[in-house]
Formats: C-alpha cells, structure tokens, sequence
C-alpha cells in the first residue's frame, strides 16, 4: 500500500523564465554587495595602514621637536636683551635740496565734474539722435 505524502518532492513551476530571471537579478545584486564589501575592506585597510603611518610620523616629528628643544641654550626671559633702537634726536639729519616748488593752476574742474559734464554732453547726443 502506497500512501500519499503530505510534503511532494517535486512541485510543478508554471512560468520557469521568470523564476530564473529572478533569481539571476538576485545572484547579481549579492555579488554587486560582496564587490562593494571587498572594496570597503580594502579601503579601511588603507585607513589602518595611513593612520599607523601618521603616528609614526608624529612621533618623528616630537622627537624631532624635543632634540631641537634640548640644543638650543636655555636662556630666561630676564635675560634676553632687545635691540637699541635709535632715537629721532640721536639721528643726523641729512641736507635734502629741495626742488624749487612750481605752484599749481588749480584745475578748473575736479575730475567727478569732468566726467559729468562728459556724461551730459553724450545724453545730449543720444536725445538729439532720438
């Protein structure tokens, strides 16, 4: 006697095309996602890479800082002399010839008039050719 399963083994799949395609679109968006996440991983490893080379170089830098530091001569505030700055009265004057001084004709008209009366006289020439 021969019974009847409650859970069939094969199951009739009406428009396969469609399932297939679905499934390709599927397989293609997973591996667009694991080439994203590769390219992501090898970004951050760049990130740990650079980031371990910058404190290394920080360090390079402070040592560098602290050596520099310690050769110059310890000198205290108190004992740093400024440079004398000479006064005006201590200063020789020194002859200057000065050229004889020509007295300007004040102009006429200051440049701002100028340039109006130019603007007028072209507005006069545009309204005469209207």
């Amino acid at each position: 006697m021969a019974k009847k399963e409650e859970n069939p083994l094969f199951v009739g799949i009406t428009d396969k095309d469609e399932l297939r395609r679905g499934m390709l679109e599927c397989s293609k968006g997973i591996l667009e996602s694991l080439k994203f996440f590769e390219s992501f991983k090898s970004v951050r490893e760049e990130k740990a890479a650079l980031t371990k080379q910058l404190k290394g170089d920080l360090k390079d830098i402070s040592r560098s800082i602290n050596a520099l530091k310690n050769s110059l001569p310890h000198v205290k505030d108190g004992e740093i002399k400024k440079p004398e700055v000479k006064k005006a009265a201590e200063l020789k004057p020194k002859i200057i010839k000065k050229a004889p001084v020509i007295a300007e004709k004040p102009s006429e008209k200051s440049e701002i008039e100028k340039l109006e009366s130019e603007l007028n006289e072209i507005e006069d020439k545009l309204n005469s050719l209207s």
